[in-house]
């Protein structure tokens, strides 16, 4: 039997509307990246919109002009009003927009600003983070400096993998090389998670905010006393991570911890002490890693500047080495000066991968349903991110009605497990990457014959542009079956009124599906929008 042909009622009206009660939830194709608005209904009958991230990797092509349109449309959408901002962490793909949506932004009232205690400038484990992530980034933009000197085309591709904004100071009146300049620049880099535009963008919004972040209670943490929307009933919202518990971060280097001072070190810090060191800087005030990290014993190495000109082997280098260019004696692709950066690649993946751990992963559940719906918001979180969320649990009163009184009966217990359990709606990490969505601690405990899940993505662009697998072909498969094909796509929004029912669905699910459904029927195709009632 041919597939149905379900035609999905498309918005005529710019405001989004909340539902009477429940939540809208529009996703928005920003290219490649994260931005996700929320309408609930307060008690008085209006809006209250909630935006979580805003963004599009630096390398998606014509980013700026589409984050420009993006944001004009949440604009017009929230009436000018945003109750609450909420970013998951520092990756350019869920942060940019609002720098590149700036003149939206920037004139919109903005209530609330939520960030994980990963951004509280007084938690001393937050600062031990920042401290160790701006080390390697430093190390890696010194990397991916040389490796594009030397024409080595992973430089670009490591850009790619971090996130990296290499654009950074201008090295006019320094007195140095351009090409050292550049390394250097790189090396002058804060120690903070996030450079360059990424800094800036959540700055930006930490202005824009009506109520500031001043206090630790302020940043949003794992097991905290659930909390409501402002002025809206029905509704609590669960911090589940990132983590508290360093060890399911990752754990966490450092030289000072260690009683033997000349005890062996591990490849990364190997790495990053040799890539420092090569453009002249120390890493972390200690002199000896760098002799400690190299391969060859210090008298046992000839500078190449010293080699170049030494009155005795001159010839030699020149004639062996590849010294003399352009002569029939060029040696040059004996070289293997930059070869050593190409372990950058892994310690690149490492970082990105910790800095998607460090998400604030949010649950919205509807009280007044019942079972007590979810809507899991996990932005990247990563495997150990998923697992702590299992360890949390919230004690709460009978008398509320919550849904730990739903779940637990007379201890009115609610858990991470729980929560996962009754999720109806599930934003799925990482652009549907193999490893951002857990299985048996995951995917497999979403029950509800009702899961909807949302996958932001551009999966051409991710595979034909970046060799990324985004979204992964299992996950996507097994999302299609536990959603009963449910699953909408940023980079699949219908071009025409209608769209197909498919063959994991049945003709009364996919009905009842399509009346829940709205996208824009601009032709930029902006959004596609899910009620949950």
């Amino acid at each position: 039997m041919p597939a149905k042909e379900i035609i999905a009622p498309t918005a005529t009206d710019t405001t989004l509307v909340p539902p009477a009660k429940g939540v809208a939830v529009r996703m928005y194709n920003t290219g490649f990246g994260d931005c996700f608005l929320l309408a609930f209904r307060s008690d008085t009958g209006e809006a209250r919109y909630v935006l979580i991230d805003c963004g599009v990797h630096q390398k998606w092509t014509g980013g700026k002009e589409r984050l420009m349109l993006v944001a004009s449309d949440i604009a017009k959408a929230t009436n000018n009003h945003l109750h609450v901002i909420a970013v998951t962490h520092e990756h350019t793909d869920h942060i940019s927009g609002f720098l590149q949506g700036e003149s939206s932004f920037g004139k919109m009232k903005i209530d609330n600003l939520w960030l994980a205690w990963t951004e509280d400038p007084s938690d001393p484990v937050a600062k031990q983070l920042k401290a160790q992530y701006g080390v390697k980034i430093r190390a890696l933009n010194a990397a991916v400096s040389r490796l594009k000197l030397a024409g080595n085309p992973l430089g670009e591709r490591l850009e790619g993998i971090l996130d990296f904004e290499p654009g950074l100071e201008s090295n006019q009146n320094s007195g140095q090389s351009p090409d050292h300049a550049d390394e250097n620049a790189a090396l002058a880099s804060t120690t903070s998670v996030s450079s360059g535009r990424n800094a800036n963008a959540l700055s930006a919004i930490r202005s824009w905010v009506d109520k500031k972040l001043e206090r630790p209670e302020d940043y949003r943490r794992p097991g905290e006393a659930p909390f409501s929307l402002p002025g809206v009933k029905g509704v609590k919202c669960y911090v589940l991570g990132p983590p508290k518990d360093i060890e399911s971060l990752k754990k966490l280097e450092g030289l000072n911890e260690t009683y033997l001072s000349h005890a062996a070190i591990d490849g990364d810090m190997a790495f990053m002490a040799a890539a420092s060191a090569a453009t002249g800087a120390a890493l972390s005030g200690d002199d000896d890693l760098f002799n400690r990290s190299n391969p060859f014993d210090k008298d046992l190495v000839i500078p190449e500047n010293k080699a170049k000109g030494h009155p005795k082997f001159g010839s030699f280098f020149a004639k062996h080495y590849g010294f003399s260019r352009g002569e029939k004696m060029d040696q040059e692709w004996r070289w293997i000066e930059s070869d050593w950066l190409e372990a950058a690649g892994q310690i690149a993946l490492s970082i990105n991968s910790m800095t998607n751990n460090t998400s604030l992963v949010l649950a919205f559940e509807l009280t007044e349903t019942n079972p007590p719906k979810v809507l899991l918001f996990a932005g990247d979180a990563q495997v150990g991110n998923w697992l702590s969320w299992q360890k949390l649990t919230w004690q709460q009163s009978v008398e509320t009605g919550t849904a730990g009184a739903a779940t637990d009966g007379a201890k009115g217990r609610v858990t991470g497990a729980d929560l996962i359990a009754r999720t109806v709606l599930y934003k799925v990490g990482h652009h549907g990457s193999r490893n951002a969505t857990l299985r048996e601690k995951g995917l497999e405990m979403m029950a509800s014959i009702e899961l909807v899940a949302l996958i932001p993505v551009d999966e051409k662009w991710a595979k034909d542009v970046m060799g990324w697998d985004h979204p992964d072909e299992k996950l996507t498969a097994r999302l299609m079956e536990m959603a009963r094909g449910r699953v909408l796509r940023s980079d699949r929004i219908p071009e025409s009124g209608s769209i197909s029912k498919p063959m994991e669905a049945t003709d009364k699910e996919w009905e009842s599906f399509q009346k829940r459904l709205q996208w824009d029927a601009g032709p930029e195709r902006l959004w596609i929008q899910y009620t949950v009632t």
